[in-house]
Parts: C-alpha cells; sequence; structure tokens
C-alpha cells in the first residue's frame, strides 16, 4: 500500500468513527471493500478516483467517485461510485454507497462537490442502490435538480425489539413446521467457525449453482471475478463474515453467507439441498434462526422491491432506496443505446 493511500485510510477511518456521525458507513462503501474491489475489477489508469475535502487540514469528506470510458463508438463516459459498474455477470451487488461528510460541514460540501460535478466531462451517472436520504442523493438534486424516483426498499430487522410473536400466524405456523421436521431428521443450527469458512463456502456455492442452473442460468459463482473478490475479501476479512448453517447428519443441508460491520449482519447469499430437503423450507427456518441468534443490532436483507413479500414475511422495517440514473449528454447517449441495440 503506498503512503497515500495508507495515510486516506487512517485518515477515513478517523472520520468515520467520528461520534454521532450522520451517515453510518456500511460495508459496501468501506476502505475494505472498496480496495479489495479495486484489485479485483482494475480501473483504467485515467480514471478519477476519488475526492477527498479538507477543512483546516482535516478530512471532513470523502467522495469515491471513479469515470467508465465505454469502449464502443461513442465512448460513453459514465461517472460510477466505487464498488459499483463492473460487468453485470460478475456484479457482487455493492448497495448504500455514499459520499460521506462529517456533521455540521454537509451544506457546504455539497456545494462544492455540486459545482466539481457540473463541470466533469462525463455524460451520465449510474448510482444504483441508494438510500433516498443519502448525500449523493441530495448531490444529485443541487447539482441538476434531478430526483429518483423510489423503486425499492431497504428491508431490515432491529433485533432488540424483534421477536417471533411479531410475526404473522402463518408465518409462525410454516416456522414451527419447518422446526419440527428438521428435529425429526436431529438437524441442528450453528454459526460457522473462521477456520471453516471456505469449506463452507464453496458447499454454499455449489447448491446455489445447481439451484440457478436447474433454471437455466449461470448463476453468480460461475464468474471468475465473483468468486476472486469474495475468496480474497473473506480472508483479508474473516471478522467481516459471517456463516450460519443447519447441519444433518454433519453435513450442511442450507447455509447463510453474510456480511457484516460494527452494527449490522448483511444477508448476502445463501444455498441449501433442493435435492433432498427443499419441502422443509431448511432457508426459511435458517433465516429465522440467524434472526433470533443474531449478535448485531440490525439484521439487513437489504434492497428488495416495495412488495417483496419474502421479506417482508420476516417481520422487517424499510427505508426507502432509489437507483440514481442522470442522463447529461442526451444525444450522445441515445445513440450510444441506438448502436448497441443495433449490434448486439
Amino acid at each position: 500500500m503506498n503512503k497515500e493511500l495508507l495515510k486516506l485510510k487512517v485518515e477515513s477511518v478517523a472520520l468515520l468513527k467520528t461520534p454521532n456521525f450522520v451517515n453510518d458507513i456500511k460495508t459496501f462503501g468501506s476502505f475494505n471493500w472498496i480496495t479489495e474491489w479495486r484489485k479485483t475489477f482494475k480501473l483504467p489508469a485515467s480514471s478519477h478516483e476519488l475526492y477527498t475535502i479538507y477543512s483546516n487540514n482535516k478530512l471532513v469528506a470523502i467522495a469515491p467517485f471513479y469515470i467508465h470510458h465505454s469502449r464502443n463508438l461513442f465512448q460513453l463516459k459514465t461517472l460510477y461510485p466505487l464498488g459499483q459498474g463492473e460487468a453485470e455477470k460478475s456484479e457482487i451487488a455493492s448497495e448504500y454507497n455514499d459520499i460521506y461528510i462529517l456533521p455540521g460541514y454537509e451544506e457546504e460540501v455539497i456545494q462544492l462537490l455540486a459545482e466539481k460535478l457540473k463541470a466533469l466531462n462525463i455524460d451520465q451517472i449510474l448510482w444504483r442502490a441508494t438510500l433516498k436520504n443519502s448525500n449523493i442523493n441530495r448531490l444529485l438534486k443541487a447539482a441538476f435538480d434531478y430526483k429518483a424516483p423510489v423503486t425499492h426498499t431497504r428491508y431490515y430487522i432491529e433485533t432488540s425489539t424483534w421477536s417471533l410473536n411479531r410475526l404473522s400466524k402463518n408465518t409462525r405456523s410454516r416456522y414451527n413446521r419447518s422446526i419440527n421436521q428438521l428435529n425429526k431428521l436431529s438437524a441442528t443450527f450453528k454459526w460457522i467457525e473462521k477456520e471453516d469458512y471456505e469449506c463452507f463456502s464453496n458447499l454454499l456455492a455449489q447448491f446455489h449453482q445447481i439451484r440457478w442452473k436447474n433454471k437455466g442460468k449461470s448463476g453468480a459463482f460461475s464468474e471468475h471475478d465473483f468468486n476472486k473478490f469474495h475468496k480474497n475479501y473473506r480472508r483479508a476479512n474473516p471478522d467481516s463474515i459471517r456463516i450460519s448453517a443447519i447441519m444433518v447428519n454433519n453435513e450442511p443441508i442450507a447455509i447463510n453467507y453474510y456480511l457484516t460491520d460494527h452494527t449490522t449482519l448483511y444477508f448476502y447469499q445463501c444455498g441449501w439441498d433442493e435435492t433432498n430437503y427443499a419441502k422443509l423450507s431448511p432457508g426459511f427456518a435458517l433465516h429465522l434462526w440467524s434472526i433470533e441468534h443474531c449478535e448485531f443490532e440490525s439484521y439487513d436483507f437489504m434492497m428488495g422491491g416495495l412488495n417483496d413479500s419474502y421479506k417482508s414475511k420476516f417481520g422487517c422495517l424499510q427505508i426507502p432506496m432509489v437507483n440514481n440514473h442522470v442522463i447529461i449528454n442526451t444525444w450522445k447517449y441515445r445513440l450510444s443505446k441506438l448502436i448497441n441495440k443495433l449490434f448486439h
């Protein structure tokens, strides 16, 4: 790690640990996540990668941007957040990416960045899966009078106030049926030890791939960069991973894979043995057990549709989310889309 990057890491950690920091950083915007993303999905040297804003030699804001130049005829220039913009087939689905501002500096930083943004030579901005009240949304409103419609929601649970008794009668009945069936098989639920993360991650990938192949799709774990990113991130940050599983005869039949920060357990991937145990609803049961035994303040299902019945069954709270797409150079964008349609 070069001196500049190391200095930025130290300053970033200090900034994001400031008491009462209103934009509590999520895993997907963390220094470790973005560093691994940059290493896996290498950016061209010409990209603008980061803005840092100081006041009296103190870091007060971080804006993790970069510019991607498409390879088509018109070389469409797109502004992304670091952590998004990789090829869709190997997408790691970073969410909640934002710009991070020290409390008290919001208005000044937003106005400064708005002027910088308007001066950039770009054709569009793509910034997906942001919370409605995020700083990036305030910035896009200030710079371009842009406001994305709410199309999704964050589904999460505050574990201190959650209980099975708050769920619907049908949900509790389904859980009890699943538990009774699993008990007949002497099934056990457990959190996996760190030394077993690789083994269980590989088994999860196998379960996941079988399911998606049965649907006629390739599945995320078929992509080299997707696997490379998670393997390297897991090895470098084992304390930021959790895995839960249901075991029958010492073999996993369902596995949940989580990412963590200091407050939240983020549900990221899952896999289960559909061939032998699908009728037992092991994935459903594992979620409820994991919520009950979650050591974090929040259990986060992350972004879902506005009427996502699967996630809403768990008694989730919801926060509006948006996908931002600001078209700046309209004619170039439309011509680029037309060319892509004609030749693909």
